[in-house]
């Protein structure tokens, strides 16, 4: 049956979250999957419906796949009853199971704007973690022509981030298992493509019980746009609810960009002056040579010159190599996900020793005091890039003991270290050439120790992120669920960088990884 030409699929999460809650019941310790659950639903039909051949209505793990991932809404009454059997459901919606041609709520404006926007009542952000900050009406500007609110949103500093003010277009919004916000169409291509600075447009779904803010790039938002006889209606993607970790990650990408930006081209001038030091096997530049750039343009020219460092230096490593990482919080941590550079770098060094039988090790301190001072999104940024490394197939280990963040950057084998510093240092860079015998195995012990006493130990990628995401106080499951959903969507759609010198594919990339490990 073809859908209804306003359908946008979007994965059922409900559905895959319960699911993933429920224990396997042929694998102890396991999470049941497609298989099992296709095989529940043929049981409970055959048990609900014991007089009826019902062969051709039974399914397998193909089908409750297109059900996960939003391609199906609305299956038989049979199938329905047995799905809801199978996982405890009392109603479709508890599956968000909905039939898209018979429900109207997404194709009526079921919100009266005018009264919303009089209201100048604005959507709770505390889903986000309390990260992004709603700010009040803009003055004189807080009622737009097409029904919305006008308002800002506050992506705060951090120790480099400067903070940020978005600019934000609020719409009422419902959700039929689709998140739909209707917006007269005169003023809407016109406002959001003209917007020079990012700008979100957020849907806010306000019901008893349904509610949440949803979001898109006003640059990627006209392409959502469905007409109607008197209104537009903007589809906007169930995955990019704001949460703890959309709102991580928006957080990272406005404060980065807008510094990068502002700094193009003063970042050019300071690699020019950096020129004469990359001859160097010894070498630390003083903040005067990146005087004139602030906190996040000077950590991205000492990201960079540190990895040319060690790219230029690595001929001297004979064995598989031990890497010390200094980002002990997601701000710093989001370096990894989103500088450009630092994908490309990682992606060589893992290819460097591929073939080798012995894997590469990354390692990171990551103290308490850090950790319990660092939001739920800043956490998770920290896991995602961890999760980006075990991705490329580098094992990680994680220490708690605060001694060992006094250990530079480093990479090493059992003779030989270069150091490379950028991050928490006096200097811009510092880096070295270490082969001192005594050096060596001050460093060689210290992480020896660390990767026999790792907080994250396991003997798989799987279980190296699901004892990190208990130490940082994530639920890992809620988590997989998300990042599985974002993984597929990617978050070009919420938070597309502007700066050249950034990128979207370390995330994504990560996302998709723990969204494709076994439950």
């Amino acid at each position: 049956m073809p859908r209804h030409p306003e359908t946008v699929i979007t994965p059922n999460a409900l559905l895959t979250e319960k699911r993933a809650s429920l224990p396997s019941p042929q694998r102890p310790g396991q999470r049941m999957s497609r298989t099992e659950l296709a095989d529940a639903v043929n049981i409970a039909l055959a048990r609900l419906y014991p007089d009826r051949d019902l062969a051709a209505h039974y399914v397998d793990h193909r089908w409750i796949g297109k059900l996960e991932r939003g391609e199906h809404r609305w299956p038989s009454d049979e199938r329905r009853a047995a799905l809801r059997r199978a996982l405890g459901a009392a109603s479709d919606a508890d599956l968000d199971l909905y039939s898209p041609r018979r429900s109207g709520r997404g194709r009526r404006d079921a919100v009266d704007q005018r009264q919303f926007a009089a209201s100048g009542s604005g959507p709770d952000l505390s889903s986000s973690g309390n990260l992004l900050q709603l700010g009040n009406p803009t003055p004189g500007h807080q009622l737009l022509p097409d029904g919305g609110l006008h308002r800002t949103i506050s992506a705060p500093g951090g120790q480099h981030f400067p903070g940020v003010v978005i600019d934000v277009e609020v719409y009422p919004a419902v959700d039929d298992g689709r998140i739909l916000a209707t917006i007269a169409p005169y003023a809407t291509e016109r406002s959001w493509r003209r917007s020079v600075q990012r700008r979100l447009i957020l849907g806010h779904v306000d019901a008893l019980d349904r509610a949440g803010v949803f979001a898109l790039d006003s640059r990627q938002a006209d392409r959502h746009l469905v007409e109607a006889d008197r209104d537009a209606r903007l589809l906007i993607p169930r995955v990019y609810q704001l949460d703890a970790i959309t709102a991580g990650v928006l957080w990272a990408v406005a404060n980065l960009d807008l510094s990068l930006l502002l700094d193009d081209a003063r970042l050019d001038a300071a690699q020019a002056a950096a020129s004469p030091y990359r001859d160097m096997a010894r070498s630390a530049a003083s903040r005067d040579i990146a005087e004139d750039l602030d906190s996040v343009s000077r950590l991205w020219i000492g990201s960079a010159f540190c990895a040319d460092h060690i790219r230029r230096h690595s001929h001297v490593l004979s064995d598989v190599p031990v890497y010390w990482t200094r980002e002990q919080r997601g701000e710093e941590a989001s370096t990894w996900l989103l500088f450009r550079h630092k994908l490309r770098y990682l992606r060589e060094t893992a290819d460097w020793f591929r073939s080798a039988s012995q894997p590469m090790t990354r390692m990171f301190c990551l103290p308490q005091h850090a950790v319990a001072a660092s939001s739920a999104s800043e956490r998770i940024l920290l896991l995602l890039a961890v999760a980006l490394m075990e991705s490329l197939g580098i094992h990680t280990a994680v220490t708690d003991d605060p001694e060992y963040g006094a250990l530079p950057g480093l990479v090493m084998d059992k003779r030989r270290a270069i150091v490379a510093t950028w991050i928490r240092a006096d200097d811009v860079w510092h880096v070295d050439l270490a082969d001192h015998g005594n050096t060596v195995a001050a460093y060689r012990d210290a992480l020896g120790h660390v990767q026999a006493h790792s907080v994250a130990a396991g003997a798989t990628p799987g279980g190296r992120l699901h004892h990190l995401a208990d130490y940082l106080s994530l639920d890992w499951h809620w988590l997989q669920g998300r990042c599985a959903d974002l993984g597929q969507y990617g978050f070009a759609g919420l938070a597309e960088p502007r700066s050249r010198l950034l990128s979207l594919d370390g995330v994504d990339q990560a996302c998709r990884f723990i969204g494709s490990l076994p439950y």
